[in-house]
């Protein structure tokens, strides 16, 4: 390395000066963080889908979610598009702060109880303002000579008995160089792929944070359970040995359907690792709970999923309720997550059933669509059921939104099963089958939103 690079990388109390991000070159952190996590994603909470928490992508959201108290206010930091807007099932008010005005204003969109954009070593909030203070993916972002004042503005800023969760992104030296072993091209690939400026390892976070609070607990995660997309990124962009080759081409062969029930898979696992408090070997990256009173369960300390599932529809004729839109119904794995199209809907794959509870149903009625190329010319045939009987169908030749009205022939009375809506579509299609530049390869049939149902 050359000498006014060493100078550059210079460690003095974990300090590292002039600033990494102009080192590597990044000149607009607004812009950079907003090209990355100013997501179309539906995250508002009234889109979740119960079946998620197993999903390992979802894993740090359901860590924050269990230990938050209901009824609780939220400080997040750096909130992106709004990953933990999940946080309003459990009646909690969720405030988010992030660089970018584009991204703060995505998580109002998806449901914050308000968010705007500001520094974190600066937050324009008064003293003992929240009850928890939490981030995900945001303190391995923020330069070191930064760390200690947004630690100190997370401590202003949280209640006497808060408590402060974060998942940290960790250098762990096993596996890959430090900042001061990486040559000028590696120290500005590595910055230009996420903005990570200030990863630390556990023990640098562990002495940092009990620098600021009595109470600190860490604890590594994804040593072992890791999204497929993250272990591809790992292995691609970051060049770490954490996979044989076999196993990364086998990866990158996986459909959409086959990702999504590895990732699955790697999130069961990883609910049970935690529930079962197994210590995990140093990996990339940290949880850490911290507070100045006597830490609760590390995981869990508020288990309270009631919220997560579906409760009973009221409605009637004048009345309907949108089940799509509200906590009140159950998507099967038919359904794939909902998505701005718009407006907002979820896309079928071959089969979707609704699962939901009402007191009594006498009509259904929503809008659907396709994007499937030439229906004149192949029509779609779709068959509508309710608890195992055929109410319906109807045959597509054109693509746009239709609208469905089902009504029964006599209203149903409700069971402790509920009922069980179900779409079945003759066929599937793929986008990137027919579009070069498309690279989604999800098994498509139609859309649908605005199911309403009437008593």
């Amino acid at each position: 390395m050359r000498e006014d690079a060493k100078t550059i990388l210079t460690v003095t109390d974990q300090v590292k000066t002039p600033r990494l991000y102009e080192f590597a070159g990044i000149d607009d952190l607004a812009e950079f963080y907003r090209l990355r996590y100013a997501s179309s994603e539906m995250l508002d909470a009234d889109y979740f889908d119960a079946i998620n928490r197993f999903d390992i992508r979802w894993s740090r959201t359901m860590w924050i979610y269990d230990n938050v108290r209901s009824g609780s206010s939220v400080l997040d930091l750096g909130c992106g598009a709004g990953l933990l807007a999940l946080l309003e099932r459990k009646n909690v008010s969720v405030t988010g702060i992030d660089i970018s005005r584009d991204c703060a204003a995505v998580a109002r969109g998806n449901g914050y109880s308000s968010a705007l954009a500001g520094a974190l070593t600066a937050l324009p909030f008064a003293a003992a303002s929240f009850d928890y203070v939490v981030s995900l993916d945001v303190m391995g972002h923020v330069e070191f000579a930064d760390k200690d004042a947004v630690l100190a503005e997370i401590k202003r800023v949280l209640r006497p008995d808060g408590v402060t969760l974060h998942g940290v992104e960790c250098m762990n030296r096993e596996q890959q160089k430090d900042y001061d072993q990486m040559s000028e091209t590696e120290l500005r690939h590595f910055i230009a792929v996420d903005g990570h400026v200030g990863m630390e390892d556990e023990a640098a976070n562990l002495a940092r944070w009990s620098r600021f609070f009595g109470h600190v607990r860490t604890e590594p995660r994804y040593s072992v359970c890791v999204p497929c997309e993250e272990l591809l990124k790992l292995a691609d962009d970051y060049g770490l040995p954490r996979c044989d080759r076999d196993f990364l081409d086998y990866l990158r062969g996986l459909s959409f359907n086959e990702r999504r029930a590895f990732n699955m898979a790697m999130g069961y696992v990883f609910a049970r690792i935690s529930e079962y408090q197994i210590k995990m070997p140093a990996s990339g990256y940290l949880l850490v709970k911290a507070s100045d009173r006597p830490l609760g369960r590390f995981y869990g300390e508020h288990l309270e999923r009631d919220a997560l599932f579906p409760n009973l529809v009221t409605a009637d004729e004048n009345n309907p309720r949108a089940l799509d839109q509200t906590a009140q119904a159950s998507f099967n794995s038919g359904w794939y997550a909902a998505e701005i199209l718009p407006p907002v809907a979820r896309w079928m794959a071959r089969t979707g059933q609704i699962r939901f509870q009402a007191n009594c149903l006498s009509r259904l009625r929503f809008d659907l669509t396709c994007h499937m190329p030439e229906l004149a010319k192949q029509p779609l045939e779709l068959e509508f059921r309710l608890n195992d009987e055929n109410v319906g169908g109807v045959c597509l030749i054109q693509n746009g939104w239709a609208k469905i009205d089902i009504k029964l022939v006599r209203p149903l009375s409700g069971s402790p099963e509920g009922f069980l809506f179900e779409i079945c579509a003759a066929r599937t299609w793929q986008p990137c089958a027919t579009n070069p530049d498309s690279n989604d390869d999800r098994e498509l049939s139609v859309a649908v939103c605005n199911i309403e149902v009437f008593g």
